[in-house]
């Protein structure tokens, strides 16, 4: 057995073939181009979670009880190599945990693109769920072929259906590609409120393998302003929960994992650590509990 560092919420170790849940802190950082800082999130995130109850007073599970989470040692590629070789580290990684329900902890939002390959066979059986301020969909960002900022161009082209919600920063050409491509769907900040049913409607309707790459910044900064490109007018804290709660409802889908990305460290805590360490757990306990729902509705006469 591999030693957990950091035990989400301070829970007792268990042995990883126990766990419901692997968490996999990704302290990658290599291409942010404004505010860094991302690659001390998943540390940050887990120290504050041990401030957190482990009782969830909405699905009303005790994680001392259920679901058994497991937090994996970090992966911290060699920043020597190249970022192909980079994400094929974190590919290898998340390969031996498929079949599980992965939680990343980024490290900005590159590391969804290494995260899917290790968890995904096929990419173009793959839709990703994006929570997110940004399109993410620019061929090169300042000349970057691999970038945060083009991670979900770089999914696109290896196949993946993207649906993406509060997006409220893109260029042109990012533009006309969401209005040129059926497999690219874009619930744009500004129009969530008259498209709030259709987007849930969107979420119960999935089909088929489903990752959820969750960037902090598609929370208004009100809620969580630690981030490198925070951008005003985005979800509230019970809309995110809603849309999540919403997703692992869906009992047509195959939640591969999901990634907690894009997350910077308050410069003096508890700010904004404990926010987030909130999200995941969150976003841990709706995944459980859906499984629950599924284990009793399976047993029923």
């Amino acid at each position: 057995m591999e030693p957990s560092i950091d035990p989400f919420l301070g829970l007792s170790e268990i042995e990883p073939e126990r766990a419901d849940v692997i968490l996999v802190p990704v302290p990658f950082e290599r291409t942010v181009s404004y505010g860094t800082g991302t690659a001390g999130g998943p540390q940050a995130i887990l120290e504050a979670s041990e401030q957190l109850e482990t009782f969830d007073e909405e699905t009303l599970l005790d994680f001392e009880e259920y679901p058994r989470v497991w937090t994996d040692t970090p992966i911290e590629p060699n920043k020597a190599g190249s970022i192909p070789d980079n994400l094929d580290e974190i590919a290898e990684r998340f390969r031996k945990w498929e079949g599980r329900f992965v939680v990343g902890l980024g490290g900005e939002h590159l590391i969804t693109y290494g995260i899917l390959q290790g968890l995904a066979a096929d990419l173009s059986e793959v839709t990703v769920v994006q929570i997110d301020a940004h399109a993410d969909l620019i061929e090169r960002l300042e000349g970057d072929f691999w970038s945060h900022g083009t991670v979900m161009r770089r999914l696109w082209e290896s196949g993946c259906r993207l649906v993406q919600i509060g997006v409220r920063s893109l260029s042109r050409e990012e533009y006309q590609l969401i209005q040129a491509e059926p497999t690219i769907q874009t619930f744009f900040a500004h129009r969530l409120a008259e498209e709030w049913e259709s987007l849930l409607e969107t979420l119960r309707g999935l089909e088929g393998p489903v990752f959820l790459s969750l960037d902090v910044d598609g929370l208004d900064p009100s809620i969580l302003p630690s981030t490198g490109t925070p951008q005003p007018d985005g979800l509230s804290w019970r809309q995110t929960l809603t849309l999540l709660r919403t997703l692992f409802d869906n009992r047509n889908c195959t939640l591969l994992g999901a990634d907690v990305v894009e997350f910077v460290p308050s410069p003096h805590p508890p700010g904004c650590d404990l926010t987030a360490a909130k999200l995941v757990m969150k976003l841990i306990a709706y995944w459980a509990a859906a499984q629950q729902k599924r284990s009793q509705h399976r047993l029923e006469p």
